[in-house]
């Protein structure tokens, strides 16, 4: 007999169920229990449930060799689950509109609690956006703030680094499975990250990095966060669907100005423009969030 919190991860498991779906199948039927008992046509009467994906959810609440498969991988990777039942669920997350119902976490469970600042930007980051996010980085890490990022190549790579070089915390917010580190050069700094901080997905372990996933990702850097620096960010780049996801969530946005011919730079002028807080040190950044600087020790 399975538990609530196993069917929750069960049902996160299949295809296309994801966060909103799954919280209308909550919201319809009351609790996991029930959706067991549901035939596909009930399934069905749930707005967004379709026929295909109705057939999918019923075939996996009568079989349990997909969640038995994802827990073994799971024990093998030194990976935490943490779900919407549990009192570890990070409580920032918790208030945000659609919360993921299940967290896939390598490293320290109780870092996605942390005081933390985001520090995002462009892929194609110049070599100055580079050394910027890194010294950001550095000093909101020295100061006792835990650094979320994507992991991706350019300002979030930057960004990571930064906070390890002072010997602080970070966490890295993946848009595919633990199982599947992307970019795949970035397979070591994620397991430095996973030391300092944690590694975090939304995501089976399994799941490849798909286009689609990513803008999702993005609402849980920012709602992990008490605000977001972008740091070079071209006109809709996945850095400004960050923003957004922040300005939604009630988080602030922070910017760093660059120079008027670079591309990278069109994005955070916007932004400034439509009133976030402009960032040219640390100071800026921890006036604004009021935020008392902490000895580095007391992030270890």
């Amino acid at each position: 007999m399975l538990s609530d919190r196993e069917r929750l991860i069960l049902l996160n498991l299949v295809p296309d169920v994801g966060s909103l779906p799954l919280r209308k199948l909550l919201d319809h039927f009351g609790e996991c229990a029930r959706v067991w008992k549901a035939r596909p046509e009930d399934l069905q009467r749930v707005h967004g449930i379709g026929p295909v994906l109705a057939r999918r959810i019923a075939a996996a609440c009568r079989d349990e060799t997909l969640l038995e498969q994802e827990l073994t991988l799971v024990r093998r990777a030194g990976v935490t689950l943490v779900t919407l039942e549990d009192a570890e669920y990070p409580k920032r997350l918790r208030e945000i509109y659609d919360p993921p119902p299940v967290l896939y976490v390598r490293g320290a469970v109780s870092s996605l609690n942390d005081v933390a600042v985001a520090v995002v930007g462009s892929r194609r980051a110049s070599r100055d956006g580079v050394k910027t996010a890194e010294r950001l980085s550095y000093d909101l890490a020295a100061c006792g703030i835990t650094v979320i990022s994507g992991l991706a190549r350019g300002i979030d790579g930057a960004a990571h680094r930064g906070a390890l070089k002072a010997q602080g915390r970070t966490l890295a917010v993946l848009g595919c499975g633990l199982a599947r580190v992307y970019p795949p050069e970035h397979a070591r700094l994620a397991g430095e990250i996973a030391e300092r901080g944690a590694v975090i997905s939304e995501y089976p372990m399994r799941t490849a990095p798909l286009a689609q996933n990513f803008p999702r990702r993005n609402r849980l850097i920012s709602g992990l966060s008490l605000g977001v620096v972008i740091v070079e960010a071209a006109q809709k780049s996945g850095a400004l669907i960050t923003a957004d996801c922040a300005l939604e969530q009630g988080r602030e946005v922070f910017a760093v100005p660059g120079p008027i011919t670079r591309v990278t730079s069109e994005g955070t002028h916007a932004l400034l423009k439509q009133g976030a807080r402009l960032v040219t040190s640390v100071e800026d950044i921890l006036e604004e969030l009021r935020i008392a600087p902490r000895p580095i020790e007391a992030t270890a």
